[in-house]
């Protein structure tokens, strides 16, 4: 085939695809996580080699460092010694995979890979790569992988958090804007509490949707036993960390895990306790079922003993975990324990079944005694703290359930109030991703405030969801959900997260991103289909009308929810029903001891002042920036321009004088240049309409 041809050949959609959404995604961090280059960029290259150069290498071990970074390198930049600088979001790791496995297809395809039929000895290096990396294809267009509409609610879920936290300025000229959405909080700061569930959401849907694209059709390599293998290697690594925590010192390794070491537990490599209280637990008893298979299936006696041991030593590393640690460990592993011996020892289905419901009512039967005998115990454990707490909150349990759950967990019945009046406020549309934060952080919410200095999610996964995304939210995210276990016969499989998603939103960091959506997308059966579903998908109908649902509920939904931003207003008036008073379009409140707003950016808009002595004198921009042109602009009250000047430029800045045009109402100021300046507090009126 000739190159132009083999240009033709190339999956431009899928490119274009992943290109478009890796850059907004890339766009979004940094927008939110405006850090210095001279600290973000040493981390972020360290991980986007990690994950580019096994990717390009060969996909196999691309996949394997790409699972062993997610597990290790979330808090990369606090173990160099570095601030965390945002990086706990591996926006590094995995743009370095996705553009590795894009750009190793690309070549591929323009060297006339499908068209080699013996290698060239002549080339034995660029051979021996082509080899190593057969050619990926899929046959099914790209809009109609169930990935896409998953993809496509999120990006919605992003353009409304735009509006809701810039307003329509996007839509007016402005661009975006950066505002005090709260006198002590900019709407870029409020927009980044929404990004610390998109952006680890989006990264992993993007880089498993990546490797099942780039895969061969048929395939000969297991994507999900390869990332498996990759996975237990960081559980290995996490497990030796952990374990020299618990014997030599709780700060080993130990930077960034915020109250972690104060509390003392022990974290490994993992973000924080909450991060490492169920993904050691979900993660051992994975491998410990993999032993467990391979003696079953082999009746090697080294997989029993491994399988043995590795549950004990969980166990002691446990000790330094916190209480939703032990509440995942027994429960999963009494389970997995009546599985197991049912198997082994009842031949008969029936009277298998029976006993295995008989054993299920035992476990909080047996659990409870178990606490109670702990609760005796004087040892300083998370575990005995649990079970003291539970016997201090069983006597109250019927007549008062929620006092019985604030002597559990304070905390967690403080945040299950305020998740439950921001339910009652937006139950049907909810209150926007990652509005909980804010809501804690929000000084004019009237109803219950926080004791805690922390701000923190919902106590569990599906409070977040409805309190975030309604119920029409939820019905959305369910069916995509249940798209996806439906496609690949993974229920079963999903199951390890019930327990877990019991005890946080397990989806706001990276690693417990990856994790979730692993189990949910690929577990055991790697990319395979359930025959229901691939029955179905090669009729004519059933992909259209998946993609019509996939694309026509998002749509919906963000048509109803955006109906609550036509209020919040433009420039200036962005949130003045809300707030009382307008906006500066400032990046930093007035602070001691000069007291002057800080403004970043090209555009901004102001409100006059409406006393006329205050319509005419001078505005000195106080910057070391330089930019070419700096213009101010007036405008009417229908937003048109009357009229236009230029600012002067100083030493020290640049500066403008004379009077306000007949009619106007609203200042405009423009730049060439990305400028950074600062204007005085006394340059605004009460309700920060500009005056001079």
């Amino acid at each position: 085939m000739s190159f132009l041809g083999r240009l033709r050949s190339l999956p431009i959609f899928d490119l274009l695809f992943f290109y478009l959404c890796t850059f907004s995604v890339w766009t979004l961090h940094r927008y939110v996580e405006p850090v210095p280059s001279s600290h973000f960029y040493p981390s972020f290259f360290l991980q986007f080699a990690f994950g580019f150069v096994p990717q390009f290498y060969q996909r196999k071990w691309g996949r394997i460092f790409t699972a062993v970074g997610v597990f290790t390198f979330l808090r990369l930049p606090y173990l160099s010694g570095l601030p965390m600088v945002g990086s706990y979001q591996l926006v590094g790791l995995f743009l370095g995979s996705i553009l590795g496995i894009w750009m190793r297809e690309f070549i591929l395809v323009l060297l006339g890979r499908n068209e080699t039929a013996l290698p060239k000895q002549s080339e034995q290096i660029l051979t021996d790569w082509m080899i190593r990396n057969p050619t990926g294809k899929s046959n099914l267009p790209i809009w109609y992988s169930t990935y896409f509409g998953f993809v496509f609610f999120l990006f919605l879920l992003t353009v409304l958090c735009l509006f809701q936290y810039q307003g329509l300025g996007l839509v007016s000229g402005l661009g975006i804007q950066e505002y005090l959405y709260f006198p002590s909080l900019s709407s870029r700061e409020a927009m980044g509490l929404s990004s610390k569930i998109l952006v680890p959401i989006s990264l992993a849907v993007l880089y498993l949707f990546s490797e099942e694209r780039s895969m061969p059709t048929p395939s000969k390599d297991s994507l999900s036993e390869q990332l498996r293998f990759g996975i237990f290697l960081g559980l290995g690594i996490n497990l030796l960390v952990m374990s020299i925590q618990s014997i030599v010192s709780l700060e080993f390794f130990s930077e960034g895990t915020l109250e972690s070491v104060k509390a003392g537990r022990s974290t490994g490599l993992l973000q924080d306790s909450g991060s490492a209280s169920w993904i050691i637990p979900v993660l051992s008893l994975m491998w410990i079922s993999k032993l467990i298979h391979n003696w079953r299936k082999s009746k090697e006696r080294f997989s029993l003993v491994l399988a043995i041991l590795s549950f004990l030593f969980v166990t002691w590393v446990g000790l330094k975990q916190g209480k939703a640690f032990w509440v995942v460990w027994s429960i999963t592993n009494a389970i997995g324990i009546i599985h197991l011996t049912t198997d082994l020892w009842i031949v008969s289905i029936t009277k298998r079944r029976i006993l295995r419901v008989v054993l299920y009512l035992l476990i909080p039967i047996l659990g409870f005694f178990t606490l109670y005998g702990l609760s005796f115990l004087q040892k300083d454990w998370d575990l005995v703290t649990l079970a003291k707490r539970t016997m201090d909150a069983f006597p109250v349990w019927r007549k008062d359930p929620y006092l019985a759950l604030e002597r559990m967990d304070h905390t967690r019945a403080e945040l299950l109030t305020i998740c439950m009046e921001g339910i009652k406020n937006n139950l049907w549309l909810g209150n926007g991703i990652g509005s909980f934060p804010l809501a804690l952080l929000d000084p004019f919410r009237v109803g219950t405030k926080t004791s805690i200095g922390m701000i923190d999610f919902p106590p569990n996964f599906y409070l977040w969801i409805v309190h975030d995304l309604g119920i029409l939210g939820l019905v959305i995210f369910s069916f995509y959900i249940g798209l996806f276990l439906w496609e690949r016969g993974l229920g079963k499989q999903a199951l390890l997260l019930v327990l877990p998603l019991f005890f946080g939103v397990q989806i706001q960091n990276s690693d417990g991103a990856f994790l979730c959506f692993y189990l949910v997308l690929l577990g055991e059966k790697g990319t395979g289909f359930s025959a229901s579903f691939d029955k179905l998908r090669k009729t004519v109908w059933f992909s259209p009308l998946i993609l019509i649902l996939s694309l026509g509920l998002p749509l919906n939904y963000a048509l109803f929810y955006s109906q609550r931003y036509w209020d919040l207003g433009i420039g200036s008036e962005f949130r003045k029903t809300q707030l009382k008073e307008y906006q500066t379009a400032a990046t930093l409140p007035p602070r001691s001891p000069n007291y002057e707003y800080e403004f970043h950016g090209k555009v901004w808009e102001w409100k006059l002042s409406e006393f006329g002595v205050a319509r005419s004198g001078r505005i000195f921009l106080e910057t070391t920036d330089r930019s070419p042109v700096v213009e101010i602009l007036f405008l009417n009250s229908d937003r048109k321009i009357i009229h236009q000047e230029l600012f002067s430029e100083t030493k020290q800045g640049y500066s403008w004088s004379g009077e306000c045009p007949k009619g106007a109402s609203l200042i405009r100021l423009k730049s060439r240049y990305r400028l950074e300046f600062r204007l005085p507090r006394a340059q605004f009126d009460g309700n920060n309409r500009i005056q001079f």
